[in-house]
């Protein structure tokens, strides 16, 4: 029986990569890309088929940053599958950074210089607007989206036999200092990307000890 993998974002980037690197360690799998844009997920379908033959690749489209395409994806992928072995939780967004004058000015004279300019803390910030959903757009992209597909798709999972497997891209920009409980949507800051990412590497903890308790 072949294993299924669902990869969501798997049309260009560390997806992508992700799906070359799945088929070259087991071509027998079951790849199922999730995406938002289809004529780039077929044009990848079609890639990944010419070059392991033997696997097999469907498409559910999917925009993690819109609720009803992911509540109707999730419909879609538990009339198609029995279980999923494992999800890459891998979509997202990071908006066009610019260049905080003003930090870059008060930076120079401070006793953070070395750290500000070896890891762009605070010297870079991103602009994020309202989704249609009424949540930041960089958080429900990087966050929320897919917290709710995991909890669509949660019958798919736990397995006792053999449990599935929640893998969350992550970043070296997530850090602490940019997330905050009381604005977990990052409406005031200006480092979405960063704060999102750190809410990924807290909620990953967090459903893995719910799911866990499951198995």
């Amino acid at each position: 029986m072949r294993k299924v993998v669902l990869i969501t974002g798997a049309s260009s980037g560390i997806g992508l990569a992700l799906c070359k690197r799945l088929l070259a360690e087991d071509d027998e799998l079951h790849l199922c890309l999730a995406c938002r844009n289809r004529n780039k997920a077929e044009a990848v379908h079609a890639t990944l088929l010419a070059s392991h033959p033997t696997a097999e690749v469907t498409i559910v489209q999917v925009d993690v940053s819109n609720l009803q395409s992911v509540f109707r994806a999730s419909k879609e992928l538990k009339q198609r599958f029995q279980r999923l072995d494992c999800i890459y939780l891998n979509a997202g967004i990071m908006p066009n950074p610019q260049l905080n004058i003003k930090a870059l000015f008060f930076g120079l004279f401070s006793r953070k210089v070395i750290h500000m300019f070896s890891t762009a803390e605070g010297l870079l910030t991103q602009g994020d607007k309202i989704t249609a959903d009424g949540l930041q757009e960089v958080f429900e992209t990087n966050v929320f989206g897919h917290f709710i597909l995991i909890r669509e798709l949660e019958p798919l999972l736990c397995h006792s036999d053999s449990p599935s497997q929640l893998i969350w891209t992550s970043s070296r920009n997530a850090r602490k200092s940019n997330f905050s409980l009381e604005d977990f949507q990052h409406s005031k800051g200006k480092e979405p990307y960063s704060s999102s990412k750190y809410a990924t590497d807290l909620l990953s903890v967090a459903l893995n000890r719910n799911f866990n308790q499951q198995v």
